[in-house]
């Protein structure tokens, strides 16, 4: 039987193309990974109308107890409404299906704490306008971001399409990761479902020296240790050998 361990439900961006192959890679063997998709734009209007149809994906995914936990699979989405937004998503998704639920900044917070992290740089494949939106949420959560740029910081508010980020490579990710990378920061966070980066994680952490965590990396690592599966995962960082 697949997942005979564990099967993780991802409620994913319907644009997104890079997290189920992500999570799939990231996983243990016996672990399953299951999704079901909302409706997405990559604006902050978009972030916030996602939400609107996370009830009834929450409803396919807990069907006959297809989740052992599901995920809700959005970074700047799941941060927006206050600091503890992520929090309120998840028991939103918990009390709807009774199902144990997490979301992306509720892993990528875990995973800050677990590393030690307070003074982050970001790299994200967001837009300026997004950007902004994005520092604001961290700061008010209690990080520090030393710097922080994205790939699409000069495509115009609403030209930005979710493909456009799915597209990317990891060296687009490595490249970032390094532009933001500095003296003041003891982490990069590599911000993004959609933005392909977990091959890189590994180099990354042995040019800087410095801890890495990306947003699925994050959330397969705080899903397993949600279910008790607590056996490192070699190749992605020092977050899963934890």
């Amino acid at each position: 039987m697949y997942g005979e361990r564990a099967r993780i439900g991802l409620i994913v961006p319907a644009s997104n193309t890079v997290c189920e192959p992500e999570y799939v890679k990231l996983s243990p063997e016996g672990v399953a990974v299951y999704a079901s998709r909302v409706l997405f734009e990559p604006t902050i209007e978009g972030l916030r109308t996602m939400k609107d149809h996370v009830d009834r994906a929450a409803g396919e995914l807990a069907s006959e107890e297809i989740s052992d936990i599901i995920v809700f699979c959005c970074t700047v989405g799941s941060m927006m409404g206050g600091p503890n937004a992520d929090r309120e998503m998840a028991a939103f998704i918990e009390d709807a299906t009774g199902s144990p639920a997490i979301t992306t900044t509720t892993a990528v917070r875990a995973a800050m704490h677990a590393l030690g992290l307070r003074r982050i740089a970001v790299a994200t494949p967001y837009t300026r306008e997004i950007n902004a939106l994005e520092r604001g949420l961290l700061e008010a959560m209690g990080y520090e971001v030393t710097d922080m740029r994205g790939v699409h910081e000069d495509v115009a508010p609403g030209d930005l399409r979710n493909d456009m980020i799915g597209r990317l490579g990891p060296e687009s990710a490595l490249r970032a990761a390094l532009e933001v990378d500095g003296e003041d920061n003891r982490g990069i966070f590599i911000s993004c479902t959609n933005f392909r980066a977990i091959e890189i994680i590994e180099d990354l952490e042995r040019e800087t020296g410095k801890p890495v965590v990306t947003s699925n990396q994050a959330g397969m690592w705080y899903s397993l240790r949600s279910l008790g599966l607590t056996e490192p995962v070699s190749g992605y960082g020092r977050l899963l050998e934890l």
